[in-house]
């Protein structure tokens, strides 16, 4: 991607200027609508409208045999999916496009928004999150409201609340078989960060031309991340490479992207009374470096969301496998920090192109292999996480949680299959540990010699056992490691 040749690392501020710019005067265009739990009947009854039939390139038909996305997610049931069509108008203003999107309980679609009034302007695009009918529903979607308000007032003028992508206004839909699904509309982003790293690295996934753009970015995401912690006191719990999505360059992309649906409608096949499309989600290449400097990244998805000033320990379960920080798997207590090493893995994984914790994919997910991992990049386990370990060992869930096996658990221990450690403090599970482990060998190609001590350095910031040693995100946005051209 030779564009990326002329990207200066310093560009981070000027991107996150543009990025405030745009966010602020979204701000004012958007409604945030709270939807309390005594009007949630707002959500029902306004369905879909769906338009005649028009003439178009016939899509290409799969074949029946052929599992299309959703399709392949374990226990899979198609009565649980609403059945969204191209053409459809749901909540009487959002014209559906494409299905850009989907995940085990929704699928994400690009919208039209055709209304003359409104928070939005008419012929403004969004992306809508269709949730799934056997999803907890309600009590789900007023949380990430909730949090979405709370969000989008703590403190406007941070420059960080313009790299932070809540939700616009929530509704639901009845389907023609009966069932209820709860919708969020979104503005509508170009990519997650992970595909956009394939962009940068080209055709032979090397990145290191793209080394300096990253870097900015990572720069602009701490912006975002101080300003969920010290402005909000909201603690994401579920950062990931999928969660961080990067903008439009311009709405002429989006433009000509609907314009290619209707040469190239999606892929898809019938199967019953529904009709199950292919997602198609690529935007098509970036036009050069004024483009690109026009993208920036921003933090989504607040459904897991937690506030870090309530009181009481946070102790349940959080974080996607291979991201658990290390006071998670032992249940010894979480705050702010377990974000700053969520981070910490996801800015890893962004160079390295794997997760550093990663397991095999054979095998379910065994947080004794987690932690054996963290002990031979980390060193032994501190006297005093043991310790905290135990203290609270007393403290039960309320309710219980299910886990990933189908048993209900009412402490981290029945969770994650622990406890981990012997009555003298020793590791049980030693025969686990990776020998041959260590930074040096697990290090991204794309970090030169020179500059692997002042990575190292920043990393280990945040990759460290104990919450309270690892570096806040405002901390971390001055790290050194950002002030030298890689």
């Amino acid at each position: 991607m030779s564009c990326l040749r002329s990207v200066n690392p310093a560009v981070s501020s000027s991107i996150l200027k543009l990025a405030s710019n745009r966010g602020l005067c979204q701000a004012h265009r958007v409604t945030y609508i709270y939807v309390p739990a005594s009007t949630l009947s707002h959500f029902g009854g306004r369905g879909r409208q769906s338009f005649g039939s028009q003439r178009s390139p016939l899509p290409e038909s799969l074949p029946l045999d052929v599992l299309v996305d959703e399709e392949k997610i374990p226990g899979y049931r198609s009565q649980y999916f609403y059945p969204a069509n191209p053409g459809d108008v749901l909540d009487r203003r959002y014209e559906l496009k494409a299905k850009i999107g989907w995940g085990s309980e929704s699928t994400v679609w690009l919208a039209r928004d055709i209304s003359s009034g409104g928070g939005l302007k008419p012929n403004k695009y969004v992306a809508i999150k269709i949730r799934t009918s056997n999803t907890a529903g309600e009590e789900d979607i007023r949380h990430e409201l909730d949090m979405t308000i709370h969000i989008s007032s703590a403190s406007p003028e941070h420059r960080g609340r313009a790299v932070i992508a809540t939700a616009i206004e929530g509704f639901s839909l009845d389907s023609p078989t009966g069932s209820t699904h709860l919708s969020l509309v979104f503005e509508p982003m170009r990519e997650p960060l992970l595909l956009f790293r394939r962009r940068v690295a080209g055709k032979d996934g090397d990145i290191r031309l793209g080394v300096p753009l990253l870097k900015a970015y990572l720069q602009i995401l701490l912006e975002g991340l101080d300003y969920l912690h010290s402005e909000c006191h909201v603690i994401h719990t579920d950062l990931k490479l999928d969660n961080i999505l990067v903008t439009f360059e311009d709405q002429s992309v989006i433009e000509a992207f609907v314009q290619g649906q209707d040469m190239q409608p999606m892929a898809r096949k019938r199967v019953g009374d529904r009709i199950v499309y292919r997602c198609h989600n690529d935007f098509g290449p970036i036009d050069g470096a004024d483009a690109l400097k026009k993208i920036y990244p921003k933090i989504t998805d607040f459904g897991l969301a937690q506030r870090g000033d309530q009181t009481g320990p946070l102790i349940l379960p959080i974080q996607p496998n291979d991201y658990h920080a290390p006071e998670v798997l032992p249940g010894t207590g979480w705050s702010y920090s377990a974000d700053i090493w969520n981070f910490g893995t996801v800015v890893w994984e962004l160079f390295g192109g794997q997760s550093l914790f990663q397991q095999s994919n054979q095998q379910s997910y065994s947080a004794a292999q987690h932690l054996a991992k963290m002990i031979a990049l980390l060193g032994p386990v501190p006297p005093v996480l043991i310790q905290r370990e135990r203290d609270m060992r007393h403290w039960r869930w309320s309710p219980a949680v299910l886990n990933p096996e189908g048993r209900l658990c009412s402490s981290a221990a029945e969770f994650y299959n622990g406890p981990f450690f012997n009555d003298e403090g020793k590791f049980i599970h030693e025969d686990l540990i990776p020998r041959a482990q260590s930074w040096r060998s697990e290090m991204p190609a794309c970090i030169p010699e020179e500059d692997a001590d002042r990575f190292f350095a920043f990393m280990r910031r945040m990759l460290c056992w104990l919450p309270e040693e690892r570096a806040t995100a405002r901390e971390l946005k001055k790290d050194p490691w950002f002030d030298r051209s890689i």
